[in-house]
């Protein structure tokens, strides 16, 4: 697992703030974070890329996450968007290679007291770090009780 905070120079982070908390960015609900949980907290999400394909018009705001990551192949690229409120999602991973063996990164865009868990490891929301980790490591985000939303960009790819 790598942690890197100031991952983007200040003028990337803040367009991407500025857009996407903007009253004409599209989120979607979702009544789950977690596909099949029954527990699970309702949640807005945008999805950039999936199924192979480019699926929004921002994707330009995160061509340099991309870049920085060194992706080869995009697998999934969705931003989450979490009202305020105490929450445990369910613990998962994200399966989008039949063996695990891509990558997952969570982008933070805000800070709050919200956090990323792992079975041994707690990573805070802060503003403009990611955490790089290999897909087979079960995580669970936790909800923020001090700010009205916690924003992340969730990113599964194949690295060069």
């Amino acid at each position: 697992m790598n942690i890197y905070k100031n991952f983007l120079p200040n003028e990337n982070i803040n367009l991407i703030n500025k857009i996407m908390t903007s009253d004409s960015f599209p989120w979607y609900f979702r009544p789950t974070q977690v596909n099949n949980s029954t527990k699970d907290t309702p949640f807005l999400s945008h999805t950039f890329f999936n199924n192979g394909d480019k699926n929004s018009n921002a994707f330009f705001l995160i061509e340099p996450i991309l870049k920085k990551l060194k992706v080869k192949n995009i697998l999934s690229i969705r931003a989450n968007l979490c009202l305020k409120g105490p929450f445990h999602c369910d613990w998962h991973v994200d399966d989008f290679t039949e063996n695990l063996k891509h990558n997952t990164a969570i982008y933070y865009l805000n800070t709050n007291n919200g956090y990323t868990e792992f079975k041994n490891k707690k990573i805070k929301c802060e503003k403009n770090k990611i955490v790089v980790f290999k897909a087979d490591k079960q995580h669970r985000a936790v909800g923020q009780t001090d700010e009205p939303i916690r924003m992340v960009i969730n990113f599964n790819y194949e690295s060069n």
